[in-house]
């Protein structure tokens, strides 16, 4: 069920039907020359509906909410299209928008992130609520907590890489332009913070070689990782 889709009386009666809200959480940033700058809401948002269906097959029923779609992208804000939001602004915003949720009354809340900046403001935000509020907070950050089934179906992962690209295919093959798909593995031994870092370590946008990336491997990816989350929630909520 999506919450955006639904009259206030329509969610005051899914609220005593569900076991949890699920919040996709993603940003808007440069993703290549080949990927759409919302790569990281598109996925979350895709295997949400797929963890949904899931569960429901299952007999346990959860409600999505609508995404965040802004996010902490300090590092790719060299690239136009990047829509940074500073970490404190997105750790006060998510922190208040699952705030309401615990005031609504959800004892189960689910964050799906689709961008690694994101990472530590929403740990730090569900810490905050969790401090306020009798609720359980499941964070889930796909590409890393299922890294293991991911790299058994890619040869390599990374920004816009192999991995990303093959979901995009799966998800809207139209939004992709492989004809651009190029980039290579870059690292530094240590983190390096500077404004105009983004160009040494994600040359045009990308960190890893996209070139292998199929729609068959992208529906697999998918298939596993929402598989993976649907077992997981099924044990808690």
């Amino acid at each position: 069920m999506r919450m955006e889709k639904m009259t206030w009386e329509e969610f005051e009666k899914a609220k005593a039907k569900v076991s949890a809200i699920l919040l996709p959480v993603g940003s808007v940033e440069a993703h290549g020359k080949h990927l759409p700058l919302g790569t990281d809401v598109f996925a979350p948002l895709e295997i949400a509906r797929r963890v949904e269906k899931k569960l429901k097959d299952k007999g346990i029923e959860i409600l999505i909410a609508p995404p965040i779609w802004y996010g902490h992208s300090f590092v790719l804000n060299v690239y136009p299209g990047t829509i940074n939001v500073r970490a404190d602004s997105l750790r006060r915003y998510v922190r208040d928008v699952i705030s309401e949720f615990a005031e609504e009354g959800f004892e189960k809340i689910i964050l799906l992130n689709g961008h690694g900046g994101n990472v530590y403001p929403l740990l730090e935000a569900s810490e905050e609520v969790a401090e306020s509020y009798d609720v359980g907070i499941i964070l889930i950050n796909w590409w890393m907590d299922f890294r293991k089934e991911i790299l058994e179906i890619c040869s390599s992962q990374g920004h816009a890489g192999e991995d990303e690209t093959s979901v995009m295919l799966a998800i809207a093959p139209e939004l992709v332009k492989m004809e651009k798909a190029k980039g290579e593995k870059r690292s530094a031994p240590v983190r390096v913070i500077r404004r105009d870092i983004g160009l040494e370590l994600f040359p045009d946008g990308v960190n890893d070689n996209p070139q292998g990336a199929t729609r068959e491997r992208g529906e697999k990816i998918l298939e596993v990782v929402s598989d993976k989350i649907s077992e997981i929630l099924e044990g808690v909520l």
